[in-house]
């Protein structure tokens, strides 16, 4: 292998994976019923001489790794199908066929009982809040089916089928604040979007910052899913998984691979669709499914009903501070006022659409420049039933620029466990993942009186993102990628601390 592979493998996989590099430092993953700290290795995958960037990237589990069943295996032109209750997967090659279930170390090849070495069990993992996958022991299956597969630590690389595996690019530029690898080309998409236009249609928008000359789209089956490649291209900024849960789509995943960029949406009862190219770099992708025939006996004759939520109705208050007349905290930037009043509602949207994309059931005490009132926040919750509450503020302090960080708040009037959980562990939660993401000052988890917490009946923290009177820190909060940053963070948190909520009688 060149020399040259184990440094742009690494810088690949720095990027793929926001930051993170080789080490894990606290990824959260979901399975086995619970979340999970994950610290160890993560690797960059090369599939028949292709870099595959995978929803779920391969992780390591008693020192072997496990990668996502489906994406890597269909690559190299094994089937992959599901029975049952999706618990057993089968892979067929060309002359074995495989059989392993969920966290199960014996497998049938060709029929014959066969033990996982290691213990190293399939299993359903997920990134909080994003979509599960199927993650098998990659070497077991690989040589089972006939495939040459090279695992080396110290490139920070698994290979599969990838002797002769040529780099573009030398010598890859590492920016710190990218979100993808961006491939040695000049189209990139750049937004993935959808809206649901009836109970059985939808349309999902592509954007590209470059004319788009060459894409091809199908259907594949078993779990049915439509596919659209574009040539060419790599994503740059785009959401990873979105939750739909409605008109049939059930996840819209994107990922790409060096030459191109694919969208999959995984669908339910697909009966129609269309893709059509409406201006040189916007592609529009229209879905239509059959319903479900509905007893008349109980529903209306076209009825049918369709929930915007995957995961459970617990209830999220998110409250942009200030408002209105009440701008908050004043900085400045380019020579303009920079009002708390504008980030906080900025920050909150996102919030918002990180939690509803992945499922959740959120509630916004103000969505424009209003000003509800100190009580009526806290109130909105209560009446709501809510099972968090989070304030999102901005700090300031006078004669002090130099003045950064985050920290979260937390009443004591507001601090027992009759939720499951404490506005303490809550605050912990939040200000840990946010962190995580911005990088920025840890100002700690701190008690404090404010109106906002100690009125709720539920868990309920005070984040402050940053200090606007740091110029530095004003700018971060005034970017679209630093704000989003925050979002992640914020909305992870609550993730987090909702897994354990469980709501009074």
């Amino acid at each position: 292998m060149k020399k040259f592979l184990i440094a742009v493998i690494s810088a690949i996989s720095l990027l793929l994976f926001s930051g993170i590099a080789a080490n894990a430092n606290g990824v959260l993953l979901e399975y086995d019923g619970g979340t999970h700290e994950y610290t160890g290795e993560f690797y960059s995958l090369v599939v028949k001489n292709q870099l595959i960037n995978p929803p779920l990237s391969p992780i390591i589990f008693n020192d072997r790794a496990l990668v996502p069943v489906r994406e890597i295996f269909e690559e190299v032109g094994a089937k992959v199908s599901y029975e049952g209750d999706t618990q057993t997967i089968k892979v067929v090659g060309d002359n074995t066929d495989i059989k392993l279930k969920i966290n199960d170390n014996v497998a049938y090849v060709n029929g014959k009982k066969t033990k996982i070495p290691d213990n190293v069990v399939p299993k359903l993992i997920s990134k909080v809040g994003g979509e599960t996958k199927t993650m098998v022991p990659v070497r077991f299956i690989s040589e089972n089916i006939g495939l040459d597969v090279e695992f080396d630590s110290g490139d920070g690389a698994i290979l599969i089928e990838s002797d002769d595996y040529k780099l573009a690019d030398e010598n890859p530029i590492v920016t710190p604040y990218e979100d993808t690898y961006t491939a040695p080309n000049q189209l990139h998409v750049t937004d993935v979007s959808y809206a649901i236009t009836s109970t059985k249609t939808a349309r999902v928008t592509v954007t590209a910052d470059n004319s788009i000359d060459s894409y091809e789209d199908f259907v594949l089956s078993d779990p049915e899913r439509l596919v659209l490649d574009i040539y060419g291209a790599s994503l740059r900024g785009v959401i990873e998984n979105q939750s739909v849960g409605a008109a049939g789509i059930k996840m819209i995943r994107t990922g790409d691979n060096g030459e191109r960029a694919r969208i999959v949406l995984d669908m339910e009862g697909l009966q129609t669709y269309s893709v059509s190219q409406t201006s040189d770099n916007v592609l529009e992708i229209v879905t239509a499914i059959k319903l479900p025939e509905v007893a008349p006996s109980n529903t209306s004759k076209n009825e049918t009903s369709y929930s915007p939520h995957s995961n459970d109705d617990k209830l999220i208050i998110l409250d942009a501070g200030h408002g209105g007349s009440d701008s908050g905290a004043v900085g400045e930037l380019n020579g303009e006022p920079l009002y708390e009043k504008d980030l906080t509602l900025q920050i909150t949207k996102r919030v918002q659409g990180i939690l509803e994309k992945a499922g959740y059931n959120v509630s916004l005490t103000r969505t424009g420049d209003t000003l509800p009132s100190l009580t009526e926040r806290p109130a909105q919750a209560n009446e709501e039933n809510a099972a968090l509450f989070i304030s999102i503020h901005i700090n300031s302090v006078d004669d002090n620029p130099e003045a950064s960080g985050t920290e979260v708040y937390y009443a004591t009037e507001n601090n027992d466990d009759g939720y499951g959980i404490t506005s303490e562990q809550f605050a912990h939660n939040v200000l840990t993942r946010m962190l995580k993401y911005m990088q920025s000052v840890n100002r700690g988890v701190k008690s404090a009186e404010h109106a906002v917490t100690r009125r709720c009946n539920m868990p309920a923290v005070l984040a402050e993102v940053g200090f606007i009177s740091n110029p530095e820190e004003a700018y971060l909060m005034s970017t679209d990628e630093y704000q989003q940053k925050a979002a992640q963070g914020i909305a992870e948190g609550i993730i987090i601390t909702l897994r354990n909520i469980t709501m009074p009688e």
